[in-house]
């Protein structure tokens, strides 16, 4: 037996539901495990989560049963779960995604909020052996405890849970890996802080580390977003001194492997069939609602009014730029639904000063606003947009920098000095883009429904569909 033996991993991440890179992701990792094991050498193949988005139709209408078969069908061995299967999953769905996966779920700081378990379709952590080598596997995700509670889990500290686990593992294997979906600054911190860890494959922020990173005696990698790369890390483990002599990672590109033919027909399959499933109307539509991001619009208003309705506000608030197609009067399909509003965004609550309120809406109205390009925190458009109002009527006067000159709340003239309950969006709660919504008070989120699944609900509403034809923001000349 020789002195070393190689352990190479192959590891993708954040997919986000784009099927277009899977059948030559799969060729890339059979491909690579066939030439590897030929040399004698180990192979384990894994995914870093954010596999499965909702924003995809065969996702929504199988709940995420496509992307299992993708990754029971790829060959993966380990996964485990980002935010996107985490928070946009309602529990049910979530305990049910796993259920004919042929692979491992590792997932260390998640737990069943009614009895403090690990999820019954997961473990805390995996141990892979060779005759040669042994290998323990550990899997965290982005904790975001308030939703997750919310959900009914449990989201734990996990660098807590990892020091544990770690200590625990540690005697016991050669190697340890960490599956990280907490995102690259988190990785840095734990590479930084938590000694015993070899490798950690990340994911979370869209990271694309060509050759990794080493931080002390541990190496990151993490290869980008959308399959674009796959990832591929070399370990190579001296059996007599007891130690990794070398790691090293790099990238490889998917474009550059042969598509799978019995995969890319299976995806071609499912999209007719998953497309005729979201077909069933969702909603008989009374008027055609138009799309445009630079302007007040009836759309913009019937999406602010909804928020308004679904969590009993004052005050309802939705930017523009998340309404991505119109909607034709007559049947509304869930897919028309999902093409327009594909974000697995959700409903807030939060009170707000009346000065708070007017600050907001001056900021809004700006142009660099408006414009801005949005990325992260679920956002699927391109950018802000204007902002829709409703229980408001808004006076301004154009220029270079608009200006505010009188506002409106249901009837009344606001009070700086009062508080407000504004409905609005969860994403200006994570992004900070507009401070005075992330610093008010009492807040709620609204889970598990998303913002399409609201409309759904909400645009059979004829008084409120009504009301959204009159004009919120009204421009004045300026003085």
């Amino acid at each position: 037996m020789a002195d070393t033996c190689t352990l190479h991993i192959l590891h993708t991440n954040d997919l986000h539901s784009h099927f277009g890179s899977m059948p030559s992701i799969a060729s890339c990792l059979r491909l690579h495990r066939e030439q590897w094991e030929a040399l004698g050498e180990h192979v384990l193949t894994v995914d870093i989560g954010d596999h499965a988005d909702r924003m995809d139709v065969k996702t929504e209408a199988t709940w995420g049963q496509v992307n299992v078969d993708v990754l029971n069908h790829s060959g993966y061995q380990y996964v485990t779960i980002g935010n996107n299967e985490g928070i946009t999953f309602p529990k049910e769905k979530l305990d049910a995604l796993y259920e004919k996966a042929s692979f491992t779920v590792v997932l260390g700081n998640l737990f069943e909020l009614a009895t403090g378990e690990v999820p019954h379709w997961a473990v805390s952590h995996a141990i892979h052996q060779w005759e040669d080598l042994c290998v323990g596997i550990l899997g965290a995700t982005a904790s975001f405890p308030l939703f997750y509670k919310m959900l009914g889990w449990e989201a734990r500290d996990p660098l807590e849970q990892l020091r544990q686990q770690v200590a625990a593992l540690r005697p016991h294997v050669d190697v340890i890996i960490l599956m990280s979906h907490l995102g690259y600054p988190e990785d840095c911190r734990l590479a930084r802080e938590l000694d015993g860890v070899d490798i950690i494959l990340g994911a979370h922020t869209h990271h694309q580390l060509e050759h990794g990173e080493r931080i002390g005696k541990t190496l990151i990698a993490q290869t980008g977003v959308l399959g674009k790369k796959v990832g591929h890390v070399r370990l190579v483990w001296d059996r007599q001194a007891k130690q990794v002599m070398e790691a090293s990672a790099e990238l490889f590109a998917s474009e550059a492997y042969l598509p799978e033919r019995e995969l890319a027909e299976y995806l071609a399959q499912k999209q007719l069939l998953t497309e005729e499933m979201l077909e069933q109307t969702a909603v008989q539509l009374a008027v055609d609602l138009d799309v445009s991001w630079m302007e007040e619009t009836v759309f913009g208003s019937v999406l602010a009014a909804s928020l308004r309705k679904w969590t009993k506000a004052e005050v309802g608030m939705a930017n523009n730029g998340l309404l991505l197609a119109p909607l034709s009067k007559g049947k509304v399909s869930y897919r028309d639904l999902l093409r327009c509003l594909p974000h697995p965004i959700k409903p807030c609550a939060v009170s707000l000063s009346g000065e708070q309120l007017w600050r907001l809406l001056a900021q809004s109205i700006q142009p660099e606003t408006v414009r801005r390009e949005l990325r992260g925190f679920g956002f699927r458009g391109k950018v802000t947009g204007w902002m829709g109002i409703d229980g408001l009527q808004v006076w301004y006067e154009e220029g270079e920098q608009p200006r505010i000159t009188r506002i409106e709340v249901n009837g009344e003239l606001l009070d700086k000095e009062r508080s407000y309950r504004v409905g609005t969006v969860d994403m200006f709660m994570l992004n900070r883009l507009f401070p005075d919504l992330a610093e008010g008070e009492h807040v709620r989120f609204y889970l598990p429904e998303m913002l399409r699944e609201i409309l759904a609900q909400t645009l059979g509403d004829a008084e409120l569909l009504a009301a959204a034809q009159k004009p919120r923001w009204l421009m004045m000349a300026s003085s």
